[in-house]
């Protein structure tokens, strides 16, 4: 896995410890969330085209 750096501002510093977690767990928990937000989306356009499109995918055998 990357090593990604991230700057944030104090209130992000501020928020994590008032969640009672680190900064790091805070930015992990959010880029977490952010990821399994984009896969739901992607998921969601992916059957929306297969079912747009089912007539052609079952001609090319997919």
């Amino acid at each position: 896995m990357s090593e990604t750096t991230v700057t944030v501002g104090d209130g992000f510093a501020d928020l994590a410890d008032a969640r009672g977690v680190t900064p790091e767990e805070l930015a992990a928990e959010a880029c977490a969330g952010f990821l399994a937000a984009e896969a739901e989306r992607v998921c969601r356009e992916a059957l929306r085209l297969a079912e747009r499109h089912h007539t052609l995918l079952r001609r090319l055998g997919a």
